[in-house]
């Protein structure tokens, strides 16, 4: 499982979209995703990679790793968010 973050700017904005994926294997920087059966429209970059700690519990399952792609532009985040995505909370 991996939470694919897609960022979307313009000068003074920016909006980051987030889903959570089942991958069979973890990608290397640099590598490009097709994510067609996830809706994605396109092949994406990634751009970095975080690895997250293992789960708490038996019951619970999160993400292993953070997958950001590459910055796109912010026009394209409406047909993202069509697509299933949601924003990303704020810390």
């Amino acid at each position: 499982m991996a939470r694919i973050l897609r960022q979307f700017e313009a000068p003074h904005e920016l909006v980051t979209l987030q889903k959570v994926i089942a991958l069979p294997a973890l990608p290397t920087m640099g590598a490009r995703l097709y994510l067609l059966a996830q809706g994605v429209e396109m092949p994406l970059e990634v751009v970095a990679l975080t690895l997250r700690s293992e789960p708490d519990g038996p019951d619970f399952l999160p993400p292993t790793a953070d997958l950001f792609l590459a910055y796109e532009p912010l026009a394209a985040a409406e047909l993202v968010r069509a697509g299933g995505r949601r924003p990303v909370a704020s810390p």
